[in-house]
């Protein structure tokens, strides 16, 4: 779809919808956009960009070209052009500078036209990806390896909506393409492509659930299986079952903080001896603003003036031990399981994101940011 392209600026006044989508684009991707938000108004369309983690607007689209605007997307996606008023979703790839990226994009009705939003996902970030590059500590990294020679049990990923539970998860299986072993996905939506990997994408329209999705692919003979998400009752219930069946289940999970999945998993209706012998990992995280390498928070071209360039993972992991897994089974309270996990090396994510500032990746002002929301 692209040519390459140097120093692209946002196209203000495009002579087409075709060239207003391009160049978006490419301009959103040399900016290291990982989502771009295209919002009509009266008169024209705003366009913003998220990058590291914060929303920027960018510049504006006339309005005569609307129409056009998101009519190509919904041809490029797959989606309906000649439906407006509910919402859609859709995905396509494209080039930037020979590089392949995969779009993932949302339809929504407003009051003065469709809004579209579109997710960038390089389609070779997770075939690279390591843990020490997204921001894992050699202790952390040590744990997670340890969990993951394990031929069964549970390992979640914790943390709110949008910080790297799916990309975490991903390098994890990237580990374990190794070895051959059947491996599984159940998605919603599948965001990376893994190759050697059966990816399933989650259809709630057509009746299929991540726990209806997990009872099926048991009939598939996997030795791995990655759930997106423990959303309900039922799905963790069937996770731990399938855990406790001999198979490694990585999924992901909203909690604030590793060791308050445990309780989390408990009010879910998890019993604890079966949580106890399953579980093997929690990891925590949160996705912080890295410290520009060019001006030092002075603040430059490249960091768009704000002193941050880039981001990195803080985390908190815990590697289950069979101390642990008793207390669990015992129905000890949080803080005696807390206590004891302190007293074999686990550290709060807050204590993570301190040794970063130490090292100059990262400021205080970053972490009290991240960790109040």
């Amino acid at each position: 779809m692209y040519k390459n392209i140097e120093d692209i600026k946002f196209p203000s006044n495009p002579s087409t919808a075709n060239e207003a989508v391009e160049d978006i684009l490419a301009f959103a991707v040399t900016n290291n956009a990982s989502d771009v938000h295209c919002d009509p108004r009266l008169t024209d369309i705003v366009v913003k960009l998220r990058t590291d983690g914060m929303i920027r607007e960018v510049g504006t689209l006339p309005k005569r070209i609307a129409d056009e605007f998101i009519s190509r997307l919904k041809i490029l996606s797959g989606a309906r052009t000649d439906i407006h008023a509910i919402p859609q979703d859709g995905r396509f790839q494209t080039h930037v500078n020979a590089t392949a990226y995969n779009i993932r994009i949302s339809f929504m009705p407003t009051y003065y036209g469709e809004n579209a939003v579109m997710r960038i996902l390089s389609a070779q970030s997770t075939n690279h990806a390591s843990y020490a590059s997204l921001g894992f500590t050699p202790d952390h990294v040590y744990a997670i390896s340890e969990a993951l020679k394990k031929t069964s049990g549970l390992i979640l990923v914790t943390g709110p909506t949008g910080s790297g539970k799916t990309t975490t998860l991903h390098t994890c299986l990237m580990s374990k393409r190794r070895d051959p072993l059947s491996i599984v996905t159940l998605e919603d939506p599948v965001e990376y492509e893994i190759a050697g990997v059966r990816q399933i994408h989650i259809r709630h329209t057509h009746g299929v659930t991540f726990a209806s999705g997990l009872r099926s692919v048991l009939r598939q003979d996997p030795d791995v299986i990655m759930v997106g998400e423990i959303r309900d009752n039922e799905t963790a219930r069937v996770a731990v079952h399938t855990a406790l069946t001999g198979h490694l289940v990585l999924s992901t999970l909203h909690t604030n903080s590793a060791l308050e999945t445990i309780p989390r998993l408990l009010d879910m209706g998890v019993d604890h001896y079966l949580l106890a012998a399953t579980l093997r990992l929690i990891v925590a995280q949160r996705l912080l603003r890295t410290v520009c390498q060019d001006c030092n928070m002075v603040g430059c071209d490249l960091c768009n003036q704000t002193g941050y360039h880039g981001r990195t993972i803080i985390a908190e992991v815990c590697l289950v031990d069979e101390k642990m897994q008793k207390l669990i089974a015992e129905k000890r309270p949080l803080s005696e399981i807390t206590a004891y996990a302190k007293s074999h090396g686990f550290r709060f994510m807050y204590n993570d994101g301190l040794e970063k500032v130490d090292w100059g990746i990262t400021s205080r002002e970053e972490i009290a940011r991240v960790l109040s929301t």
